[in-house]
């Protein structure tokens, strides 16, 4: 037998030394680290993409008329937006008037919406964001404020002067618990059935549940304003399909809307996705930002989403300053570098989740305090789950 051989006997007892005095792979080989923030971010220096061009003449006559100068790209946005609309819109509802073929209609339609979507959409949507929380226009040009929620919206997918409501005093005094409708703290946040629940009350739920929710929070007020831009929008749209074109009509404004409000609830439900349930109405425990990531050149900064909720009167210029300025008190708080948040929520949506933490998560302390890859998986699969949920009356409006 050659077991019984010496040579075996003395081949086994150098295997085994070898084996003990090496260890095996997983023990030589250290825990992958995150990536720690070297203190430097392109936000604080770059170069402003919201707008596409400066339009001559208006421009300089509307910059004279805005409070804050650094607001500048508002107006070019705004002047870049109204030249689309005013050119696109009468050609969409004149190729159905006109009796062109349904291939020639269909074509336009499509096409009109594909160029608002891709060039306009994210844009408009964090302009009206940042210009409801601070005033864009000069005290003796107020009534231009109502521009963007009353005139711009429901050419952009956004019921008339519903937004305000929705988000500057619903969603950020209420802060994403309790009454807030648009809350994502109850949800399984990396579930697509979770998110399609959400999807539907965002999209659908709103016409029923905004309204209840000035009832409950006993802002009266709100209900007549509420109701005049619901009804101007349903019975402008409903007239101008049944007595000029339902095709332009839907081109113009029933697919915004669909693609518009579904947007906007997949980007506040990335936005909220990660919630610690430990301290979920904490604004550095609600949210998380994206920082170095192309998208803030053309949103306004947005990716800062944790300071904005920490001050929401900040004007966007300044939020990659605080971020650096404050950064301190980001450190339990999560925060992504070189994506934004729509990509966030892809990679989570789609089980990346270690992918996402690898490649983005960013540290904002020092390395040697640095948790490990594994660690950071494990936290934020916590964070994804459903927040524990106590009585919660509505806050009163500031």
């Amino acid at each position: 037998q050659d077991w019984l051989r010496p040579q075996f006997f003395r081949l086994s007892w150098k295997v085994l030394a070898l084996t003990v005095m090496c260890p095996g792979p997983a023990e030589n080989v250290k825990a992958q680290k995150v990536q720690v923030f070297n203190g430097l971010t392109s936000d604080l220096s770059s170069v402003r993409k919201e707008y596409h061009f400066k339009t001559p003449v208006l421009s300089d006559l509307l910059l004279g008329m805005i409070r804050d100068p650094r607001d500048e790209p508002m107006v070019h946005l705004m002047l870049n937006l109204a030249t689309y609309l005013v050119l696109g819109v009468p050609t969409v509802y004149a190729v159905n008037l006109l009796g062109c073929s349904g291939s020639v209609r269909h074509a336009v339609g499509v096409g009109y919406v594909v160029c608002l979507a891709l060039g306009f959409l994210e844009r408009f949507i964090l302009m009206m964001h940042y210009s409801s929380h601070r005033s864009m226009f000069k005290s003796e040009f107020a009534q231009l404020n109502g521009l963007f929620v009353w005139c711009y919206a429901p050419f952009m997918g956004v019921p008339v002067g519903t937004y305000h409501l929705h988000h500057v005093v619903m969603h950020h005094i209420e802060n994403n618990h309790g009454m807030d409708i648009s809350a994502t703290d109850t949800y399984q946040r990396d579930s697509l059935s979770a998110f399609f629940n959400y999807w539907f009350h965002f999209l659908f739920g709103i016409w029923v549940e905004l309204p209840m929710y000035c009832i409950k929070s006993k802002r009266y007020q709100w209900v007549g304003k509420l109701s005049c831009g619901l009804v101007f929008y349903i019975g402008g749209a409903f007239l101008l399909a049944r007595c000029v074109s339902f095709a332009a009509t839907m081109y113009v404004f029933g697919v915004p809307y669909i693609i518009t409000m579904s947007a906007m609830a997949f980007g506040n439900f990335s936005q909220h996705m990660f919630v610690d349930p430990d301290n979920s109405r904490s604004n550095y425990h609600l949210t998380y930002s994206c920082i170095d990531c192309p998208g803030n050149k053309t949103s306004f900064n947005d990716g800062y989403h944790v300071i904005h909720h920490a001050n929401a009167r900040l004007h966007w210029s300044e939020l990659p300053q605080e971020f650096i300025r404050t950064q301190d008190k980001h450190m339990d708080s999560i925060t992504f570098r070189g994506i934004h948040f729509f990509d966030v929520g892809l990679m989570v949506m789609s089980g990346n989740l270690q992918k996402l933490v690898e490649k983005h998560y960013v540290y904002l302390g020092s390395a040697e305090t640095a948790p490990t890859v594994e660690e950071t998986v494990k936290k934020l699969r916590r964070w994804l789950q459903p927040v524990p949920q106590e009585p919660l009356k509505a806050k009163k409006a500031e």
